[in-house]
């Protein structure tokens, strides 16, 4: 009987035994078919992705995009409306300093305290290259108001005199950075003297 039962666990042992071994068998094949679909789906992926995505545009690309795009929109619009688009003004625009220009008047203690917008015909284009200059601007503005004496400051035509003078300070200045000198106007939008 003890032998029997000695028997019995092995052949039980050996009946699980052989069931572990056909799972094993199964295992590596699974870890080879799991390590293949990975491989396959980065590949897939990899493939797509250069394949189905464009690259990005480099920054004279997006320019040539912008400058074809308002060639062709000027071309649209004259072709459209006829003669009376192109009969029509260009459209003024008005770049605004963020901050006040405070500075102290020639040969006084008193200080002008001014707002500043500049006007132009050119587009948003230029506006923005308006505001990446915009410190080197502020710079000639303060230093055009300091040279201004208080008496000019005060009377209409001083501060004509002082808006053409900043005119063609900000234009000067324009064509040193590289630019195109084209504000049309300076305009005071408050004016304090204190």
């Amino acid at each position: 009987m003890f032998i029997n039962l000695l028997f019995c666990r092995y052949i039980l042992i050996g009946v699980i035994w052989t069931e572990l071994l056909m799972i094993l068998k199964k295992i590596p094949l699974l870890i080879i078919l799991c390590i293949t679909a990975s491989i396959l789906t980065i590949l897939f992926y990899l493939f797509s992705f250069n394949f189905f995505t464009t690259p990005p545009k480099t920054s004279k690309e997006l320019l040539e995009e912008h400058l074809q795009t308002d060639n062709i929109s000027s071309q649209e619009s004259i072709d459209e409306n006829g003669l009376v688009s192109a009969i029509l003004p260009p459209k003024l625009s008005y770049f605004q300093f963020l901050l006040s220009f405070s500075a102290n008047f020639k040969n006084d203690e008193n200080i002008m305290n001014t707002e500043i917008a500049l006007s132009t015909f050119k587009g948003e284009f230029y506006m923005a290259r308006i505001k990446h200059h915009e410190p080197a601007l502020r710079r000639v503005i303060l230093d055009t108001i300091a040279e201004t004496s208080e008496e000019d400051a005060r009377t209409k035509e001083g501060k004509e005199r002082l808006a053409k003078k900043l005119l063609h300070e900000i234009n000067s200045k324009l064509e040193s950075l590289s630019e195109d000198p084209a504000i049309e106007g300076v305009h005071f939008t408050a004016f304090a003297i204190r």
